[in-house]
């Protein structure tokens, strides 16, 4: 072999071929695969866990939509025995949805969890003010012959406050993240809203219902027949013991039982006495004059306790034949003096067609056996629950029932609710008018004919000056041949009496009043037009209502600086017939 050969040898033995290139080791290959198999499997993990999570998230989200329109089904006069159903089925399948532990864990991831975490909370006060509350709250008051309703409903109550409390607290807390998306903190506000009204609902009303000893109550009875700011004339007055979840009439009183033109003595503003005058603190019946509760409240009970009785009295609740025709819905009709009284006929009855048969001082002892009556069902729980809590809402809704309570630690609770029949202090949450009406006939009870219109709107101008103007439109549908029929104790003589009506127009608290439009002889200002009263302006008129629908219409326009408003929302005084009320929000809250 020739050296060339040789060394063509060597090349071909040192020199690597194509079919024969270097290889990573077999353990190297194997622990890359293995890495890669592992990150796409935490890949698919991650994403199973986030298909989990977010189909969770989805079905919270559903079940509470659910529940809340049943909720606002609810509002709109649904059956709320179906709805709280609903609402209980749907929160507890949001609650197992937002109870596992990968639920629990993303609870702690930045952003996201403070949303679950406001979801999770959420479904479990819905199911709690549901199935842990509302519904066996009612299974309470429907069972019969079992005890009265209220001593059923007592351990509901009781049970129900130590966790409303503690989801309140929890749920204030999640409130204050920065984190929370709008849809979650738009429902999260809501439902907390209704925590905080029934939180310190569960844990006083046990208290006042005598579950901790006797609570004794005035229950005051207005007459919408004659026209005042809150209602109408007081027309008689029960005292109720509420002991242990049972209810009894203690003693009974009407206004021929008091001192009437001496007044008692009690703590009012002097801004009330001059512009409605001592009426208010002289004469029982005109102690509603004021559109201001605990004042009408504190001089029934300074009436009762120094011509009555003066023992102690827990708190004042006042209701008129309108509410009691509501309540009538759930008892069904009672029967006085052989007539039939309904829901139907109630407001009529005994507004009205008592007047043409009784005197008035048996009138209103027969509107008294009435109320009475319809308590005797209540106490005894013949009632259909759910339609009584939607007449008692509607009645507090409307200013036809109140309550003022004599412990200052429960009415600090009470105040800022409509029950309360306080008008808000400021306009920070809405922006209230107050438009409220005062019978000036003297000796009849014409209003159960008086309507009223009320027509309210807002501007704003560059600088961010709000005005409102607010116009009222009074008339008495009744004809002067239709009044002749009537008993003169109901409409005076009709050839020479002169039907009027006071007009208090409450403007929003830091307004001014910078106009007023009035119709000349029908309608003058009744104090000066710079008036105040519960820190707002009160422009007054006195009206002129003639036979035959003439309407007299008064109108206000009040400015106000720069500054916060809420929505403008109107109060006025609950009459006979509805008043119509027409709100144009104008440039909107802001």
């Amino acid at each position: 072999m020739t050296t060339a050969d040789s060394s063509s040898d060597a090349a071909d033995a040192t020199t690597p071929s194509s079919d024969h290139a270097p290889r990573r080791p077999a353990g190297r290959r194997r622990r890359v695969r293995w890495i890669l198999a592992s990150a796409l499997l935490v890949v698919v993990v991650l994403a199973g866990l986030a298909w989990w999570l977010g189909s969770r998230v989805l079905s919270v989200r559903d079940d509470l939509t659910a529940a809340q329109a049943a909720v606002n089904d609810v509002r709109r006069g649904g059956d709320p025995k179906a709805a709280l159903q609903l609402v209980a089925d749907r929160s507890a399948s949001a609650v197992a949805a937002s109870s596992d532990p990968l639920w629990g864990a993303a609870e702690q991831l930045p952003t996201v969890g403070p949303n679950l975490k406001a979801a999770r909370i959420a479904s479990e006060a819905m199911h709690q003010l549901s199935a842990g509350l509302a519904i066996p709250a009612l299974q309470a008051l429907e069972v019969d012959g079992a005890g009265p309703p209220l001593k059923r409903l007592l351990p509901v109550l009781q049970r129900g406050a130590g966790t409303v409390s503690s989801l309140t607290a929890e749920l204030q807390q999640v409130r204050s993240s920065a984190d929370l998306v709008p849809q979650v903190r738009g429902g999260v506000d809501q439902l907390a809203e209704v925590l905080a009204a029934a939180d310190p609902v569960l844990r006083l009303l046990p208290g006042m219902l005598g579950a901790d000893g006797p609570r004794d109550y005035l229950l005051a009875a207005q007459s919408n027949a004659e026209v005042l700011a809150l209602g109408g004339s007081v027309a008689s007055q029960s005292l109720i013991r509420f002991a242990d979840g049972g209810a009894k009439i203690v003693r009974q009183a009407d206004s021929t039982d008091y001192r009437s033109g001496t007044p008692v003595r009690t703590d009012i503003d002097k801004s009330a006495l001059d512009l409605y005058n001592d009426y208010l603190v002289t004469h029982l019946n005109t102690s509603v004059g004021r559109p201001d509760f605990p004042t009408a409240a504190k001089t029934i009970r300074a009436f009762w306790n120094r011509d009555i009785d003066p023992g102690r009295i827990d708190g004042v609740i006042s209701v008129d034949p309108l509410a009691l025709a509501r309540v009538m819905r759930a008892t069904g009709p009672v029967t006085v003096d052989g007539h039939r009284i309904t829901s139907e006929n109630a407001v009529s009855f005994l507004l009205s067609r008592a007047y043409q048969l009784y005197e008035p001082e048996v009138a209103d002892e027969i509107f008294k056996q009435v109320a009475m009556s319809v308590m005797d069902k209540l106490v005894d729980g013949k009632f259909d629950a759910p339609k009584l809590l939607s007449a008692i809402s509607e009645g507090i809704g409307t200013g036809s029932v109140m309550f003022w309570s004599a412990d200052p630690a429960i009415q600090r609770q009470l105040a800022g609710t409509p029950i309360a029949g306080i008008l808000p202090k400021d306009n920070t949450d809405s922006t209230t008018i107050g438009v409220f009406y005062r019978d000036a006939s003297l000796g009849s009870k014409i209003d159960y004919y008086l309507k009223a219109q009320v027509k309210a709107s807002t501007s704003c101008a560059a600088d961010g000056t709000r005005t409102y103007t607010v116009s009222t439109t009074l008339w008495l549908d009744l004809t002067k041949a239709q009044a002749r029929r009537l008993p003169s104790y109901v409409t005076g003589n009709v050839d020479t009496k002169v039907y009027r009506t006071q007009v208090f127009i409450y403007g929003p608290p830091g307004t001014k009043v910078t106009d007023e439009v009035r119709q000349p002889r029908k309608s003058w200002n009744w104090r000066p037009i710079d008036s105040k009263d519960l820190g707002r302006p009160v422009p007054s008129f006195m009206t002129v209502q003639d036979l035959g629908a003439k309407k007299v219409t008064v109108t206000v326009t009040f400015t106000g600086p720069p500054g916060s408003y809420g929505p403008l929302t109107v109060r006025t005084t609950p009459i006979a017939n509805p008043t119509e009320v027409t709100i144009d929000q104008g440039c909107g809250a802001r």
